[in-house]
């Protein structure tokens, strides 16, 4: 596979994600698998807003999945 520029851009964002500590904090509270919101700030000691917009990198980079439940 050839690393094409928009490849080696996508590598790139994805290390710059990795390199951020909260973020990987984030993933380790998520590595025993799906979890809500509020459990992921009660283990991280984020605020609500620091974890969406955490997960929404990590979403939009394809580490997490997200899936709406209840409102």
């Amino acid at each position: 596979l050839p690393l094409t520029p928009e490849l080696l851009e996508l590598i790139a964002n994805r290390f710059k994600a990795l390199a951020e500590p909260a973020r990987l904090r984030i993933l380790m509270s998520l590595r025993e698998g799906e979890k809500k919101v509020s459990e992921v700030m009660d283990e991280t000691g984020f605020g609500q807003a620091n974890v969406s917009k955490h997960l929404q990198l990590l979403h939009s980079l394809g580490f997490v999945e997200r899936r709406k439940d209840g409102l």
